[in-house]
């Protein structure tokens, strides 16, 4: 495959297939994308726990493949229409969880989205390496905190 070719696809998926060309908040509108889209999905079939892993570890692999094109090949780094991180760590944010549930889902996306922009201690830590890993590792621990929220909402309710 050649670079153009390589340049193209990778940033059609980094960019969320478009959505990170969006002119305001790219990043906040690709993760209620991928809620709405689990919402969908969840409402239409179960989601066993293993096919959930599964998208996951797909969009890790897929974010982390772009971003070290990316990096690597165009010298571009983290640029703000990449929105598969965001894509990537709100799947995380909900993985396991009842994505048919407005609320756990509600909670999952605004706590995701509280802890992204905000990037408390370590996630900014990891945000500052400016390297391809870096560009997906700090939305996953964005994540970690949304998961925990929602899921303690899961159980209360």
């Amino acid at each position: 495959m050649n670079t153009n070719k390589t340049s193209w696809l990778s940033m059609g998926l980094a960019s969320g297939l478009g959505l990170g060309f969006f002119p305001w908040m790219p990043g906040t509108l690709a993760s209620l994308f991928c809620a709405a889209a689990a919402y969908f999905f969840a409402r239409s079939t179960a989601i066993p726990l293993i096919l959930d892993i599964g998208i996951l570890l797909v969009l890790v692999l897929l974010g982390l493949l772009c971003a070290r094109h990316l990096v690597r090949e165009r010298g571009i780094k983290d640029p703000v229409w990449f929105v598969l991180d965001e894509i990537s760590g709100m799947w995380l944010a909900l993985l396991g969880l009842p994505k048919n549930n407005i609320p756990v889902l509600l909670t999952a996306f605004v706590l995701f989205r509280i802890f992204d922009i905000f990037k408390p201690w370590i996630i900014r830590r990891v945000d500052e390496m400016e390297n391809a890993g870096s560009i997906i590792l700090d939305d996953l621990l964005a994540a970690v905190p949304a998961w925990v929220g929602a899921f303690l909402l899961s159980v209360l309710l």
